[in-house]
C-alpha cells in the first residue's frame, strides 16, 4: 500500500504538457492533488524528465503555468508528474479546486447507502 503526503482526487482538466519547446495535447486527466496529477498523453514521457504544464482546471478562468514538473513515471496507467513549488496566485487556483473536489468527496460519502450522516 502506497501512503501519499497528499490526497489524490478523479478530476476532469485539461491541458498540455511541454518539452523542449514542443506541446503535446493532454489527453485526459485522470488525478489531482496538492503535489501532482497523472494524465495520458501521446507524449513519450520517462521518469526523471522535466516538463512544463499548462493545466485548465475546472471553474478556473485561467490556466495553471507549472514549470519544471518531473515525470516520476510513466506507463500504461498514464504519466505522474510532481508539482514543484508554484507561484502564490497558481497555489492558490489549485488549492481552490483542490477544496471543491474535497468538498465534492464529502457529500458523495454522506449520501451513499451506510455513508454517516448527520
Amino acid at each position: 500500500m502506497v501512503i501519499r503526503k497528499h490526497p489524490r482526487f478523479h478530476a476532469s482538466f485539461s491541458g498540455t504538457v511541454i518539452h523542449q519547446r514542443q506541446h503535446h495535447t493532454i489527453s485526459k486527466s485522470l488525478d489531482l492533488s496538492r503535489k501532482g496529477c497523472r494524465v495520458q498523453s501521446a507524449f513519450r514521457a520517462f521518469a526523471g524528465m522535466k516538463v512544463d504544464l499548462h493545466l485548465y482546471l475546472p471553474e478556473s478562468q485561467t490556466p495553471i503555468l507549472i514549470q519544471g514538473a518531473i515525470v516520476r513515471w510513466a506507463g500504461s496507467q498514464g504519466i505522474g508528474i510532481e508539482f514543484p513549488p508554484l507561484t502564490i496566485p497558481d497555489q492558490q487556483q489549485l488549492e481552490g479546486t483542490i477544496q471543491r473536489l474535497e468538498a465534492r468527496v464529502v457529500v458523495s460519502t454522506q449520501q451513499q447507502p451506510g455513508g454517516a450522516r448527520r
